[in-house]
């Protein structure tokens, strides 16, 4: 056994309990309490002791959405998230297109057109002059809309006689040309026209992944990731040897894409079982995209884009009927819906669908009205919606500009939401979004960018630190039927901590928040990540 002291800790039990010492054995909480007593109660069971010095322990950090092979992707491609203006695009384009080969394709994202000066899109001929000659395919940040140039949609077999899918787009200019943009599955024939990636790039991306997870101190994600390697048993594999052999202490809620489900359930007779380290997660389905590139399926037309609601993944009818699949092979539903279209076809997907032993989530809620909230608390625990806090600093102020401001009144209404009874879990859509738990716990109570002067937006939905906190932990653990074993610091159970440099829990600010550090994650009863420099010391 060991023991942790001289700690500022929060239970989060709902009693609003602190402690300063906490008893380990392997991989369980024994003991919560004061030192002395603890260690009198322990008496010569304690083998070691770990002296966090007055630092704020929590339960584990979790993240209940987001695809960690797409963060650990990152550092394989080129990443344009921040970029401020189209010139810039370009510019980033041309240097990353000089280090390639002359028939190396040019992949990456996150580029934003709605934090750029100007936002203007480049051409398609601007495009082509930046890659050299090379194809192009760049997510835009919510990896709903794409700019490919014209060597892309060649290697598609694309042209200008191109017909859209019913579930995406090809944009064109006024004469009825290809214009380099592309939404939502539209994308199907380029990506099948990229070289695949190796088994080794998917392992170096998923092991990135995971250990930034670590460094932001979490200890537990649900993540969505099969669609990266196209292979659930590859994906599978992958965590399984990076968990049980390499040593990588995170613990994994696999999801798994809906197309995947029957060769998850044919693959899983061989591959290695489900445990506390590698969970089975949701079937992942799709409603809508999102609301940047006007996508995201809303019942009134955009307000600026008069006559357009965005697009639907499937009707509302074959929603239903995929969902009842799901159910009847075992799996919940993950439903990402953003718009309130999208929303309301979700929830009456969820309410014909049969019983299942396994949560259903609702992705993202973004933009909701009082009708769908009383039908999706009539749903009861069965359902929990997955937010993300950090969508207030991304999509405010400007989606005001896109569904006019009663509408934005509902947008990212998190206390609405919850005051109504729903269940809420935090994510971060990373890398959507930044990965780090503490900024989606900012903007939860801030509503704001991180470092924005003046008030943020719709302060009326604003959470508490502690509720924030809250969103994080055990809210997430409830997620996936953990709740009572995961999230709390509590005996009995496991023994995930996240030890940070000041209080989150009862900040003196909320920007403590922001400026909070990790210092160590520890998963399982035993350390996965330690800052560089961290004050806390392990004593015999």
């Amino acid at each position: 056994m060991w023991m942790l002291k001289n700690a500022n800790g929060y239970t989060l039990d709902g009693t609003g309990r602190t402690f300063d010492a906490v008893v380990v054995d392997e991989d369980r909480i024994v003991a919560v309490g004061s030192g002395p007593d603890l260690a009198l109660q322990c008496a010569g069971g304690i083998d070691r002791v770990l002296d966090v010095a007055g630092a704020t322990v929590l339960p584990g950090f979790v993240d209940s959405h987001l695809h960690v092979s797409g963060v650990g992707e990152q550092s394989l491609q080129l990443d344009v998230t921040g970029v401020r203006h189209r010139r810039e695009l370009l510019e980033r384009i041309a240097a990353y297109a000089n280090q390639l080969a002359k028939d190396a394709w040019i992949l990456g994202g996150g580029w934003n057109e709605n934090q750029w000066e100007d936002k203007t899109l480049p051409s398609i001929e601007e495009l082509d002059a930046a890659a050299g000659g090379r194809p192009l395919l760049l997510y835009r940040i919510c990896h709903h809309v794409y700019l490919v140039n014209t060597a892309a949609f060649a290697a598609a077999g694309l042209d200008d006689h191109a017909a859209n899918p019913p579930d995406g787009a090809y944009g064109r200019d006024a004469q009825g040309r290809l214009n380099g943009l592309v939404y939502d599955n539209a994308s199907a024939p380029i990506w099948k026209a990229v070289p695949k990636r190796t088994y080794a790039d998917w392992y170096k991306a998923f092991r990135a992944g995971m250990e930034a997870a670590l460094r932001a101190g979490i200890t537990a994600v649900h993540t969505d990731d099969v669609r990266g390697p196209q292979n659930f048993t590859v994906m599978w594999e992958l965590y399984h040897r990076l968990i049980h052999e390499d040593g990588v202490r995170l613990r994994v809620h696999a999801l798994v894409d809906w197309h995947y489900l029957d060769e998850c359930r044919e693959a899983m007779t061989e591959l290695p079982k489900p445990n506390e380290w590698l969970e089975l997660g949701d079937a992942k389905l799709f409603s809508d995209g999102a609301l940047g590139g006007r996508t995201a399926w809303l019942l009134d037309d955009y307000a600026d884009q008069p006559g357009w609601r965005g697009t639907p993944m499937y009707s509302r009818e074959e929603l239903v009927e995929r969902v009842r699949m799901a159910h009847e092979k075992g799996f919940g539903a993950a439903i990402h819906a953003i718009g309130d279209a999208g929303l309301e076809a979700t929830v009456a997907a969820l309410e014909a669908a049969p019983p299942v032993a396994m949560r259903d989530r609702i992705i993202h809620a973004e933009v909701v009205n009082p009708d769908l909230v009383q039908r999706m608390v009539q749903l009861g625990d069965r359902v929990v919606l997955d937010i993300q806090p950090r969508f207030t600093v991304s999509d405010f102020p400007w989606i005001i500009e896109r569904i006019g401001a009663e509408r934005a009144r509902l947008a990212c209404a998190w206390r609405t939401l919850k005051e109504a009874g729903l269940r809420l879990a935090g994510g971060s859509d990373a890398p959507i979004e930044p990965m780090e738990p503490l900024l989606g716990m900012h903007a939860a109570v801030v509503r704001r960018q991180p470092y924005a002067d003046g008030p943020g937006f719709g302060l009326e939905q604003a959470f508490t630190p502690l509720e924030a906190l809250k969103l994080f932990t055990h809210d997430a653990c409830f997620a996936n039927g953990a709740e009572h074993s995961k999230g709390l610091i509590a005996p009995g159970y496991v023994a995930d901590f996240t030890i940070v440099d000041r209080d989150i829990a009862d900040p003196a600010q909320a920007d403590d928040i922001r400026d909070a550090r990790v210092l160590y994650t520890i998963v399982g009863g035993a350390v996965a990540y330690a800052a560089d420099g961290s004050e806390a010391e392990w004593t015999a």
